[in-house]
């Protein structure tokens, strides 16, 4: 996915209140970055990533850019030879494993610095629940992940009144209908 070019535009995001000062950001934005993210702080994200129940539903935007994970591999099959010269087994490639996906964040109360972010972890929640998601990202449609099967979500204990970490950890999922054909 191409980005337009970009012209330089000054936002001043004042955090004071919230223990970390001034920050002054240079954003770029030219009138063609429009339908680009923004995350909770109207920052725009570079690798947005999406999550869905199903079609029906509408995609939910992580408030915060997450880092994501593709990690990939084949199933080899291992053949043992009897009284072989050689060390070592005959090795098979059988096929392609599948794609194992990890999204890991923090969310954080942006409100109030003693606000605990519960809305969008229970929305996270909700959609760990369901099992399974379309999931939409850049980096997940470069290896043609669009369906993600979650195996296991965290929450871990996070330092902090308004912050709470996360780990999704799931599969890639082809959508594949088997027909039994029965003989006459």
């Amino acid at each position: 996915m191409n980005r337009p070019s970009l012209t330089i535009d000054k936002v001043k995001i004042d955090l004071r209140d919230r223990g970390f000062g001034d920050i002054t950001l240079e954003v770029t934005n030219s009138g063609d970055f429009k339908d680009v993210p923004s995350n909770a702080l109207g920052i725009p994200m570079t690798m947005p990533i999406k999550l869905r129940k199903d079609e029906k539903d509408q995609f939910w935007n992580f408030p915060v850019e997450p880092q994501i994970t593709v990690d990939g591999g084949n199933v080899v099959a291992k053949r043992t030879v009897a009284k072989g010269k050689g060390r070592g087994t005959i090795k098979e490639r059988w096929t392609q494993d599948d794609y194992a996906v990890t999204i890991e964040g923090t969310f954080i109360g942006y409100n109030d610095a003693n606000q605990f972010p519960s809305e969008d972890i229970k929305k996270l929640r909700e959609l760990c629940e369901h099992g399974s998601v379309d999931i939409e990202c850049d980096l997940t449609s470069i290896f043609g992940i669009n369906h993600l099967v979650i195996d296991k979500y965290n929450f871990p204990f996070t330092k902090g009144a308004n912050v709470q970490r996360f780990t999704i950890s799931g599969y890639s999922d082809d959508i594949t209908e088997l027909l039994i054909k029965e003989d006459a």
